[in-house]
C-alpha cells in the first residue's frame, strides 16, 4: 500500500479537478490518499455504490424534484394572478383619466407659481436696475459738468489735462461742458 502514501500521488490527487474517491480495498488501512481525496470509501465496491447511484433512489429523488417544481410554479402563477388583478383593479387601469387631470391640475398649478415667482423676479431686478441706474447717474461725468465744472483734453489725443503742466504753449485743447464744447488755443501757462 505504500503506493498510496507517496507525496507524488497526494499532490495529484488532491490537485485533479474531477472529484476522486480513494477506495484502496483494505478496511482497516488508511493511507494518505484516503486522506485527501474528496470521498474514502472502505472498498472498490462501496467506491461504486457512492458513484453510481441506484436506480430506484434517482427516480424518486426526481419525483420529489418534480413535485416541488409543480408546486412553485403554481405558488409562482397564484401571485402572478393576485398582482395582475391588483393593478387591474387600481385606478390606473379602472379610471385612466382621473390620472391625467389629476397631472394636468398639478402642471396649472406650478404653471401659476412659476409666472408668480418670475413676475416677482423681474420686479426685484428692475428695482436693482433703477437703484444702479440712480447711482451710476449720480457718478456720471455729465451730471458734475451740469453743476458748472468742464473737461478739458487735448484735442489731438482726447487725453484729459489736469494740470496746467501737461500743456504747452500754442497747443490746441478742447473744453467738454454740461451743453456744448469749446476748442481753444493756449496762448499762457501759469504754473
Amino acid at each position: 500500500l505504500w503506493a498510496f502514501n507517496e507525496e507524488i500521488v497526494a499532490r495529484a490527487i488532491f490537485a485533479c479537478p474531477i472529484p476522486v474517491v480513494s477506495a484502496v480495498g483494505h478496511e482497516i488501512d488508511v493511507t494518505i490518499a484516503d486522506l485527501v481525496a474528496d470521498k474514502r470509501a472502505l472498498t472498490p465496491s462501496e467506491a461504486g455504490e457512492l458513484v453510481v447511484p441506484e436506480r430506484a433512489d434517482v427516480l424518486s429523488d426526481l419525483g420529489h424534484l418534480a413535485v416541488r417544481m409543480e408546486s412553485a410554479a403554481r405558488d409562482v402563477l397564484r401571485r402572478r394572478r393576485v398582482t395582475l388583478e391588483a393593478l387591474a383593479g387600481g385606478r390606473a387601469l379602472a379610471r385612466p383619466f382621473d390620472l391625467v387631470r389629476d397631472r394636468q391640475r398639478q402642471l396649472d398649478e406650478l404653471s401659476q407659481r412659476m409666472g408668480g415667482g418670475m413676475r416677482r423676479r423681474i420686479e426685484r431686478a428692475s428695482r436693482e436696475l433703477q437703484a444702479l441706474s440712480s447711482h451710476l447717474d449720480a457718478l456720471s461725468p455729465l451730471k458734475v459738468l451740469g453743476r458748472g465744472y468742464s473737461l478739458t483734453r487735448r484735442e489731438s489725443t482726447g487725453e484729459i489735462i489736469r494740470k496746467a503742466d501737461d500743456v504747452g504753449l500754442g497747443e490746441r485743447i478742447e473744453t467738454l461742458l454740461a451743453q456744448g464744447r469749446l476748442t481753444s488755443l493756449v496762448e499762457r501757462v501759469e504754473r
